[in-house]
Parts: structure tokens; C-alpha cells; sequence
């Protein structure tokens, strides 16, 4: 075998055997939003990825397991240009960017020396609680996100008129493609999209951030 073949084999191998020690384990959940409106429920949803990997420990302070999720926020038309979305980030302000990698550890409670291979399988359906409900904000132009404000689930009588009525978050585990397209909905993730990702985070102020709805 030519040098260039035995490189190009041992670094394969190489690959093969770091996978087999610092695996990735994935599974797939989808989030819906429901508001009731005039006496009828009005939802919207999001299939989010999460993944867990194991790595190498380069430095005591490098945490051997990574939390990472791919996906889109929850988009809601309310009818009569109303629309609610429920954000991939929690908090007060959307500063909380762990909210998508803590809802199925949370529920499951997962030990993650353990479990970290059944994650594949998990199934369920649970309401989420009202104490780890995402941020969740509304808009009134979808091509400017300045326009985009914080609003409570007790606060959608008040600010759509009441007729609207909070009707909690369902999570249930699925194996459904993760959901892509709320670009189309707000076009201000493509028009304002470098702008987005150069936001920093501010615990006084809701500053609107691309990692906020969408992941990928």
C-alpha cells in the first residue's frame, strides 16, 4: 500500500475509534404552542433535534458531555394579523439559550452516565409547566424585528383581546423530520439576519437574536 493509502486508512480509523468512545446520541420532540381563540384552539409546531455527545477532556475545566439542538421557534397565527411565537430561549428578557437542551433531560430525568444510549427511544407526551415555558413574543410588522416585544401567557387577553386564551405548551417525543420554513413567516430572520447574529444579550432588555429562532 502507497504511503498516501496507509495515511488516508489510519485516519479513518482514527475517526471509527473516536466515534466509538465519544459517541453522539440524537432524538427528536416536537413542541406545540396551543391558544385558544373565540372558542377555538388555534396551534402551532417545531420538531427540535437534541444531542448529546461525549468528548475529549483536553482541560479539567472542558465538561465531557456537549448539549447541542438543531430546529426553528413555535409560530402561531392567531388569525386577523395576530401571531405569537415561542422562542428557543427562556426568561424574562430570552437570555436562557439552555431552554431546548433541558426539556428532555428534565422530564426524563436522564442520568447522563447511563441513559445517554436509550435517548434514541424515548417516547412520551407531557404539558410543559408554566415554570419552564420558552419566552414567548409577539410582532407588529414581521419584516421589522424591532417591532417584536415580550409578552406573558397571562398577558394575551390584554394584548389580542378577549377572545385569546393561553392553552399551554404540549412536548411530545416523534421521529418526524426537524421542522424548517420560519423564514417564510419572518422575513426578518433573512433581511436582518447578520444583524440578529451579532446581538448581545441584555437581562433588562429583550434584544432580538437569530440563535433565538433558529438553531442549526
Amino acid at each position: 500500500m502507497k504511503p498516501l493509502g496507509i495515511a488516508v486508512a489510519v485516519i479513518a480509523m482514527a475517526v471509527v475509534l473516536y466515534k466509538l468512545s465519544y459517541p453522539t446520541y440524537t432524538c427528536r420532540y416536537r413542541m406545540t404552542v396551543n391558544v385558544e381563540v373565540d372558542g377555538k384552539l388555534r396551534s402551532g409546531s417545531s420538531v427540535i433535534e437534541f444531542q448529546i455527545s461525549k468528548q475529549m477532556r483536553f482541560l479539567p475545566d472542558v465538561n465531557p458531555i456537549k448539549f447541542d439542538a438543531v430546529g426553528e421557534a413555535v409560530y402561531v397565527d392567531l388569525g386577523g394579523q395576530r401571531s405569537l411565537v415561542a422562542l428557543l430561549k427562556s426568561g424574562e428578557n430570552a437570555t436562557e439559550g439552555n431552554f431546548p437542551l433541558r426539556v428532555v433531560p428534565a422530564h426524563f430525568k436522564l442520568d447522563m452516565d447511563r441513559q445517554l444510549a436509550s435517548l434514541p427511544s424515548l417516547r412520551g407526551r407531557w404539558e410543559l409547566p408554566a415554570k419552564d415555558l420558552p419566552t414567548l413574543v409577539t410582532f407588529s410588522d414581521a419584516n421589522n424585528s424591532a417591532t417584536l416585544r415580550v409578552i406573558r401567557p397571562d398577558q394575551l387577553e390584554q394584548i389580542f383581546g378577549p377572545d385569546v386564551h393561553w392553552r399551554g405548551i404540549v412536548i411530545e417525543m416523534t421521529t418526524d423530520p426537524v421542522t424548517h420554513g420560519l423564514e417564510v413567516r419572518l422575513p426578518f430572520l433573512v433581511s436582518q439576519k447578520d444583524t440578529l447574529r451579532r446581538a448581545y444579550q441584555n437581562p433588562f432588555k429583550f434584544i432580538p437574536e437569530y440563535f433565538a429562532f433558529i438553531r442549526d
